[in-house]
């Protein structure tokens, strides 16, 4: 098969996609590569990550984390992101030593910010 064992890219479609871009720049303070009318590029370790404007009229936010972002430090991100007034629920124990909290994106959109598997 030729497709490779990898991500190159991930999505996260907005219905307001001007208050998102605001939010997400105000929580995730990365460089942005790329930005247009219709999208936001941030400039990333590993797979990218794209905002992009929804084009359909009924959106559901993400109920649940497809990917995290990852943190060394938990509760200093947590800190940092409550300080934000970032929508949590707090942080939890996941499997193999793994420490996370989910946020929340002004369209409502679960992400995860976690610490990775101890070896």
């Amino acid at each position: 098969m030729n497709i490779k064992n990898r991500i190159n890219t991930c999505f996260i479609h907005l219905k307001d996609l001007k208050k998102g871009k605001e939010w997400y720049k105000m929580v995730f303070p990365f460089e942005v590569s790329a930005e247009g009318d219709d999208f936001l590029e941030f400039k990333m370790e590993g797979s990218g990550l794209i905002l992009l404007q929804s084009h359909h009229k009924d959106i559901t936010p993400l109920p649940y984390s497809v990917f995290f972002f990852e943190t060394s430090d938990v509760e200093q991100a947590f800190q940092e992101l409550t300080q934000k007034g970032v929508k949590t629920d707090g942080i939890q124990p996941f499997p193999d030593g793994m420490r996370g909290c989910h946020i929340y994106d002004p369209d409502g959109n679960m992400l995860l910010i976690c610490t990775p598997p101890k070896v």
